[in-house]
């Protein structure tokens, strides 16, 4: 029996849709570049909260610049040329924590893609433009804006304005702080007979040196550490480090008045000037005594002369 074999033949018609460009320059005109001379260098607090501006330009208003007709709705906004591109008005510059923002007449204008456009004949006459710098992170000292094209405000296919800026250097702002050593003296351990005697006092100082202008405000902290852990953090009393031979005594941190400084609090240091320069934060210290009163004052069993030393940490705050 013979076999009918029969093929079809299947034609898919394939339509390439190539939308034409719907934006372009106007006969004479080309893409302007806006051109910004930053500081070379520039210092900012190193406690600067996120979201603090840290640089912006003075406005350019911009004469008979970037005409171009757009034929059908099309896309803007803002491309960034040095860093991801974002929807946002923010731009990240690399990983250097800071961000740049395009003002365009006084409002931060968003990445490319937020906004839309009609179709019509624009021109940028009398608008105003300036670029600012923002903090959206941790500053590496160091960090640098290089030179040349931040980025581009786009319309559809064309990028009729770009700006430049010279480039940047950021420091950030603090004061050196060398370490302290406190001589505490010798104590006769009479000194300790009942549970909270304590020493004289003795004052010292936290040395805020070649602090820079423009800082406006400086905050401290005391911090214990695993050698020498806190034995109240409200009252400022630290433990003996492991080396010591001193029993039953412990060490208390206070302000110039006397009152206890609580550990891992922030201070406010109120004698800083802005205009910077050298300083000293004035604290004092006394032994305490730490065991229960017993029936034998000094000679109370856990307690016994020797070596009494520790270590504390200062964290300071610049803003």
């Amino acid at each position: 029996m013979g076999k009918i074999r029969v093929f079809f033949l299947a034609l898919c018609a394939v339509t390439l849709d190539a939308a034409a460009a719907n934006c372009s320059f106007s006969n004479g005109y080309k893409q302007t570049t806006i051109s910004f001379f930053i500081p070379a260098t520039l210092s900012i607090p190193r406690d600067a909260l996120t979201g603090t501006t840290i640089y912006e330009a003075a406005a350019k208003t911009m004469g008979d610049v970037g005409r171009y007709k757009c034929t059908s709705a099309f896309k803007m906004g803002v491309t960034n040329n040095i860093g991801p591109q974002t929807t946002s008005s923010l731009f990240p510059i690399g990983d250097t924590g800071i961000a740049w923002q395009w003002v365009y007449n006084e409002a931060a204008t968003t990445g490319y893609g937020t906004g839309t456009g009609t179709p019509n004949e624009y021109i940028f006459t009398n608008s105003s433009h300036t670029v600012r710098l923002v903090k959206i992170g941790d500053i590496i000292n160091g960090a640098k804006v290089s030179s040349g094209i931040l980025g581009y405000l786009q319309r559809g296919e064309i990028s009729p304005l770009a700006m430049s800026t010279s480039g940047m250097t950021i420091t950030a702002q603090s004061c050196a702080t060398p370490d302290v050593a406190v001589n505490m003296g010798e104590h006769d351990l009479s000194t300790f007979s009942k549970n909270g005697s304590y020493s004289r006092t003795t004052n010292f100082d936290i040395k805020l040196n070649n602090c820079p202008a423009g800082i406006n405000k400086v905050m401290y902290s005391l911090a214990p550490n695993p050698m020498a852990p806190a034995w109240n953090n409200e009252l400022g009393i630290i433990e003996l480090n492991k080396a010591s031979t001193a029993k039953g005594i412990a060490l208390q941190v206070m302000d110039h008045n006397n009152q206890p400084i609580e550990f891992n609090k922030k201070y406010a240091f109120t004698n800083y000037s802005v205009a910077g320069g050298n300083f000293s934060i004035p604290l004092a210290a006394r032994y305490f005594r730490t065991v229960r009163t017993g029936g034998k004052g000094a000679l109370d069993p856990g307690i016994n002369a020797g070596t009494a030393n520790t270590e504390i940490s200062f964290v300071m705050s610049y803003l």
